[in-house]
């Protein structure tokens, strides 16, 4: 009965939407993204708070300064760790070929 209960419990948690991630688009490995753009290609604020508390130097900001935080790409499946917080704003290239950039 209870092996019953927990199997489901553990099919319904693995099926629900806040386990299954969204992301449309992958970040490029060794790019730098900037948060903006992560959350446009389907990446949520809690992937962005878990990869810029991987750098312990980084400053303490709010969920709303995610996107002007400058992400690296680590691996070729789109894991992101939080680079740099850019204090005016990460400017967006566009472009899997160029990196975005902490603007001045």
């Amino acid at each position: 009965m209870v092996f019953n209960y927990l199997s489901g419990l553990a099919v319904l948690l693995a099926f629900s939407s806040g386990a299954l991630a969204q992301i449309t688009t992958p970040c490029t490995y060794q790019e730098y993204v900037c948060g903006s753009t992560l959350l446009t290609n389907g990446y949520v604020t809690t992937d962005l708070r878990t990869a810029y508390a991987l750098n312990p130097n980084n400053p303490v900001i709010p969920d709303t300064g995610l996107s002007k935080v400058l992400f690296r790409c680590t691996d070729t499946v789109g894991t992101i760790v939080g680079n740099s917080y850019c204090i005016v704003g990460c400017g967006v290239v566009g472009d899997n070929l160029v990196d975005d950039q902490c603007t001045m």
